[in-house]
């Protein structure tokens, strides 16, 4: 009576080396995994099966507080991500990021904060009510935007001046605090009797393309979409000022895994690809 003896050897891992310099290098890993039957008796028959585990779909619902500016950009993401995970609900809560930051130190139900500024993640992240280490996965300038046909003529932060009515973000949001920059660096003083204050960039950005504003500094984001509702004046790189925006799971998320699912997606290629579309700026 013939007997066999089978057995298998597990695949040696990779274990990444250093360059020259000292950086590490990684390797692609391909592991492929296979269960082999062996019967063995007078036939000597034999038969193999390879099996794979399926990745659970995820289910769940949370709730996104963003930076208004994310509005267009996080709703095209969220549709998207519920095309590819139908099983889940993404809300939005979309404000300026420092009323959102005072929301959730307040203790105001959110699964995930993406700010427009590092400063009122800070805030959030002192108050022990993120889990991790937030993550930028996008920046933000600003660009002025002016009425249709550009009646005032104006071509720069200098010639705000000439406007009766300029449209700014209140200081305490991110839109606000880079323009005030701005203003400095160019060495431009509004009065505050020119000077109109919104909430958040939307409402800033709304001052001017339907209401009494001749005038305002908003995002680039927002400038690109204000079709024939008005002009998008650029900035020059001299006078401009730079956002960046940090993402972070909150630590009292009522689905961990989706929340870390939809930060991944953001960061992902799908999310990255989506937001420079929407014209926000690498995230280095």
């Amino acid at each position: 009576m013939n007997s066999h003896h089978c057995a298998s050897r597990a695949p040696r891992p990779l274990i990444p080396g250093r360059s020259p310099t000292g950086r590490v290098v990684l390797g692609s890993v391909l592991v492929t995994v296979a269960l082999l039957a062996v019967a063995c008796g007078s036939s000597s028959s034999s038969a193999s099966s390879t099996t794979s585990t399926a990745v659970p779909s995820l289910t769940g619902s949370i709730t996104v507080s963003a930076a208004s500016s994310l509005t267009g950009a996080f709703g095209q993401l969220g549709t998207l991500f519920h095309a590819r995970h139908p099983s889940t609900t993404v809300s939005f809560n979309f404000a300026s990021s420092g009323d959102l930051a005072s929301q959730i130190t307040a203790g105001a139900p959110a699964d995930v904060f993406a700010s427009a500024s590092p400063t009122d993640m800070a805030t959030v992240v002192k108050a022990g009510d993120v889990t991790g280490t937030p993550v930028v996965f996008a920046r933000n300038s600003l660009e002025i935007v002016v009425k249709p046909g550009n009646p005032l003529g104006i071509h720069s932060l200098a010639d705000l001046t000439k406007a009766p009515v300029v449209s700014l973000c209140v200081t305490t949001a991110p839109c606000g605090a880079t323009a005030e920059a701005a203003l400095h660096r160019a060495h431009v003083t509004l009065p505050a009797s020119q000077v109109t204050l919104g909430q958040n960039v939307d409402v800033t950005f709304a001052a001017v393309t339907t209401g009494d504003a001749e005038a305002g500094i908003v995002y680039v984001t927002n400038a690109k979409t204000i079709g024939t509702q008005g002009v998008g004046i650029p900035i020059p790189a001299s006078q401009n000022v730079t956002t960046s925006y940090p993402i972070a799971v909150i630590k009292t998320t009522r689905d961990a895994a989706l929340a870390r699912a939809w930060v991944a997606y953001v960061l992902g290629t799908t999310g990255q690809r989506v937001l420079r579309q929407a014209s926000f700026l690498p995230a280095h």
